[in-house]
């Protein structure tokens, strides 16, 4: 039940992620949310929120240092990925 209630923060979440390009900078290695958040010219304990957010569903994973790194599941949202769904995402965060 509660997956069903917060369903639509994960996807708000996962389409910030996309509009910040996140796994995009995560495809060469785990990344520090510091250097994330310079990246994208972000706040940095706000980025960590939505990255730990994220990481808790399987997006992202998280290791020790506050540091992200891209998995599986977030491989579509590379920008260069043949299967990627990055616009999709995109275009989902502004209804």
């Amino acid at each position: 039940m509660i997956q069903m209630l917060t369903g639509k923060n994960l996807a708000q979440a996962i389409s910030v992620a996309a509009e910040l390009g996140i796994a995009d900078l995560l495809t060469d290695a785990p990344t520090a949310v510091e250097e994330l958040a310079a990246a994208t010219s972000t706040h940095p304990p706000s980025l960590y929120r939505l990255l730990r957010a994220l990481a808790s569903n399987g997006v992202f994973g998280e290791s020790e240092g506050r540091r992200f790194a891209l998995t599986p599941l977030a491989r579509p949202l590379r920008s260069d990925a043949p299967d990627s769904i990055r616009s999709l995402a995109r275009l989902l965060a502004h209804p």
